[in-house]
């Protein structure tokens, strides 16, 4: 068993820095952006990936629940809890494909367009509120930076 010193010393040598790890800054931020997402849209019944699911619907019409799920950077299982959700509010409407059976295709209810439509604007002053201590390059630039972070493939190693 290591003594208080040792730790200590493994600790400082290791370099590991909580404050300025940058997964954690990440998750606070992230963090963040929900606390944003909840106080823009109180009231709400929906979270942000299902809002996210919602807009997407709206800007690209039909589309299958896989690629709705790989467009929204989501998992099968997440896509799958979303679009559920989605279901029981009545806002999307869920049919097989024509083509391929094995496909479920997705579309906004006039419900959902509506719904959708109406929070737009408040969705985007969440995103507003989530840059506002930087200027506009600042924001510009981190927008720039977590884009390329988020798209790129992890490491396996």
């Amino acid at each position: 068993m290591f003594d208080r010193k040792a730790q200590e010393a493994a600790y400082r040598e290791s370099g590991y820095d909580l404050a300025n790890h940058p997964a954690h800054l990440v998750r606070r931020v992230h963090q963040r952006a929900t606390l944003c997402f909840q106080q823009v849209m109180a009231g709400e019944s929906l979270s942000p990936t299902q809002f996210a699911a919602l807009a997407t619907l709206l800007k690209v019409g039909e589309i299958s629940q896989n690629h709705l799920g790989r467009l929204t950077a989501m998992d099968p299982s997440t896509i799958s809890l979303v679009v559920r959700k989605l279901l029981k509010e009545k806002l999307v409407y869920r049919s097989s494909s024509d083509t391929d059976q094995r496909l479920t295709i997705l579309r906004l209810t006039d419900k959902g367009a509506r719904y959708t439509i109406d929070r737009l604007g408040r969705s985007a002053e969440v995103g507003q509120r989530l840059l506002a201590p930087l200027n506009k390059a600042e924001q510009a630039m981190l927008l720039d930076l977590l884009g390329r972070i988020a798209d790129r493939d992890v490491d396996p190693a």
